[in-house]
């Protein structure tokens, strides 16, 4: 792994760097959020805005799939990116199992019949139609919240598509097990830690940084153990 200490925090350039850097401040947003304090991989790496683009998606998506990292959507609903360091403290932190109806009937399917894709998800759901889009995706945002399911597939042509399975089935069980061993003050602790650091970093570094104006990725809703 690089150290990230011995490189410009704004000047990222390789897969290697971008671990170190979101190993060192726990949770990283692949884009800026206004008005929130958490380092963004996009405005760490170095390039024009196409670049920077390409560049950080595609090392989140590569590092995501090998599991070098936890990819959900955690923060405002962005794209977060997870140390393996820090997903036990946020598990324990963030599972939880009183989950609403149709959040509790998607993982089940997924229990019983293995990751699935959004679109395999709604149709055997019986979400297919506009009018249930809306419930369906706050459901599996529930799901993602609360570590109940993780991105095991992205597909993005000819339109983004994400595949899911149960976390617990997906992620290393060796950080399952370090969870089970932390009790919650001792997690919030840890992720207080990494946040701080976080803060002081954004404040002195990308305090003015352009965030991009990429469809999809604003919302209103927090979660609020990562405020």
């Amino acid at each position: 792994m690089g150290d990230v200490d011995s490189i410009p925090e704004y000047v990222i350039n390789s897969r290697e760097e971008a671990l170190g850097f979101i190993n060192k401040y726990g949770i990283v947003t692949l884009f800026p959020i206004k008005g929130k304090t958490f380092p963004s991989l996009y405005s760490a790496t170095k390039g024009n805005r196409q670049e920077k683009f390409d560049k950080a998606w595609g090392w989140a998506d590569d590092s995501a799939m090998e599991k070098l990292i936890h990819y959900g959507k955690l923060v405002r609903k962005h794209v977060s990116l997870v140390s393996l360091e820090l997903f036990p403290s946020l598990y324990r932190l963030c599972r939880r199992d009183d989950l609403s109806d149709l959040a509790e009937k998607t993982l089940n399917f997924l229990e019983t019949h293995g990751s699935a894709s959004t679109t395999v998800l709604r149709k055997s759901l019986g979400f297919w139609g506009k009018e249930e889009k809306s419930e369906f995706t706050k459901a599996v945002d529930e799901l993602k919240l609360t570590f109940a399911i993780a991105i095991v597939g992205i597909k993005k042509a000819p339109r983004m598509t994400y595949t899911y399975d149960l976390i617990e089935r997906w992620m290393p069980k060796s950080l399952f097990e370090r969870a089970e061993k932390i009790d919650r003050a001792e997690a919030k602790a840890k992720v207080n830690a990494k946040r701080a650091r976080a803060r002081v970093f954004v404040t002195k570094v990308f305090q003015n940084t352009h965030v991009p104006n990429i469809g999809g990725v604003h919302s209103n809703i927090e979660h609020n153990s990562l405020t």
